[in-house]
């Protein structure tokens, strides 16, 4: 199969599931890569995924652009997500390489990158939404206390609530890597096809209301069948399509842990983990110091914004920015915490740390999306921040523990998270999409 792969940013070691996708499916199948790059840190992986493409088109866009596009959609229906990256010569360029290309199926990541492709015809679609959007914003604004940004939030959370389920609607097959999120977009998606049915200017506004409760069950149990296509529903099915990790590379090390490092690790230009960070060190890591006055705790990630880069005034605290190779970083921890309040989908730096052989300390937010991994048999869970620093403290004083929990750990994410099976299973739905849009032709035609 030639398959076109649109991303909104450049795959690589941090971009870890376009990328490995990418790697897989490269053993089976021609991949050409479009992807938006933002920035020098962005290209860093351009030479690693070109190994495993045909073609790789690199197109460069400029926060100064993205502004430019945020700014003009402010007062429309387009979430600012997806607004950031909404550059009409873009479209153009995916919309010329997608029909000069004899490309057998067109892929596309992120809310980011769906209304890049979108609109296209001609191929079939898959849609890999990562993550619900909408979800995540809704649990933005719940921990938001900030009145401005909270209005700002919930203007962005309104606007995507509608945006998220049109835009997903539009492809042929969708896919996500957690059962909640599935649940969530999949609830998103009923709501605005019933919406638009119960909404229809063609119905008759004379009828009745026993004929309009008629068609409204007949409308609603079909799901607005598609011409030629009876029974296959236009509201597209959503899959699960876990993410896994490179337990080759990410693998346990020959490194001694140190007894006094705690290390959270993860891309610190995002929310969710700068909020998680702030957690740890104001609500969590004040408990653990009191009972070990020797612990050091270590932010390891790119793009720390200033409130984070401040924690490293603290001598305990210390804040690496970006790193080349997290492995080392993981590998000198004693104990990895992922202390997310705010989540959604599956928490790869768990994941990663897990396949190390690392004792992990979580939130029910961080390892909800990973339901194979057991509280105190693989993993740690624990919510509260007396409950999660005392976990934290048992683990750093009981290094026999440690290392029960990590071997456990790493045995689950060979077994059931490699990235091999996470491609099998994106096949089997790029196979559906086909399928489905072969079916149609006909009436097409």
């Amino acid at each position: 199969m030639r398959i076109l792969f649109v991303t909104p940013y450049v795959p690589s070691v941090i971009r870890v599931r376009p990328f490995n996708f990418i790697r897989e499916l490269s053993k089976r199948h021609e991949i050409t890569v479009i992807s938006l790059a933002h920035g020098d840190t962005d290209t860093l992986g351009l030479d690693e995924v070109s190994k495993y493409c045909e073609k790789l088109y690199a197109i460069p866009l400029s926060k100064a652009k993205s502004l430019v596009s945020c700014c003009r959609r402010l007062l429309t229906s387009v979430p600012l997500q997806a607004a950031y990256t909404d550059w009409p010569p873009i479209r153009d360029f995916v919309a010329r390489v997608a029909g000069r290309g004899s490309f057998d199926l067109l892929h596309v990541e992120h809310i980011r990158g769906a209304h890049l492709a979108a609109d296209l015809g001609g191929l079939p679609k898959v849609y890999d939404s990562v993550d619900c959007i909408t979800r995540l914003l809704k649990q933005f604004r719940a921990h938001q206390r900030n009145p401005i940004q909270r209005l700002l939030i919930y203007e962005e959370l309104l606007k995507m609530r509608s945006y998220e389920p049109r835009t997903a609607a539009k492809f042929d097959r969708v896919v996500i890597t957690s059962q909640r999120d599935k649940r969530a977009l999949q609830a998103l998606i009923r709501t605005k096809l019933t919406r638009r049915l119960a909404d229809d200017p063609a119905r008759d506004a004379n009828a009745d209301s026993s004929a309009r409760k008629l068609i409204r069950l007949l409308t609603e149990g079909l799901q607005d069948v598609r011409p030629g296509c009876l029974g296959k529903p236009l509201r597209p099915d959503v899959t699960v399509v876990r993410n896994g990790v490179d337990s080759e590379y990410f693998r346990p090390v020959d490194l001694p842990a140190d007894d006094h490092t705690i290390v959270f690790a993860g891309k610190m230009s995002y929310f969710a983990n700068v909020s998680a960070a702030l957690h740890f060190y104001r609500n969590i890591f004040p408990r653990i110091r009191l009972k070990r006055p020797d612990a050091k705790f270590k932010i390891v990630g790119n793009g720390p914004p200033d409130c984070i880069r401040k924690l490293g005034n603290d001598p305990a605290v210390t804040v690496t920015g970006y790193v080349p190779d997290m492995r080392p970083q993981l590998g000198s921890a004693a104990v990895v915490v992922c202390p997310l309040t705010i989540g959604v989908g599956i928490q790869n730096k768990v994941l990663e740390a897990m396949a190390m052989g690392k004792p992990v300390v979580s939130t029910s937010v961080a390892c909800g999306g990973i339901p194979d991994a057991v509280s105190d048999h693989h993993l740690i869970c624990a919510d509260g921040p007396e409950e999660f620093a005392d976990e934290v403290v048992r683990l750093v004083n009981d290094p026999g523990r440690r290392l029960e929990l990590g071997e456990n750990a790493c045995r689950l994410v060979r077994t059931r998270y490699s990235w091999e099976v996470a491609a099998r299973a994106l096949e089997e739905v790029h196979a559906e999409a086909a399928d489905m849009h072969r079916s149609r032709l006909p009436a097409a035609a």
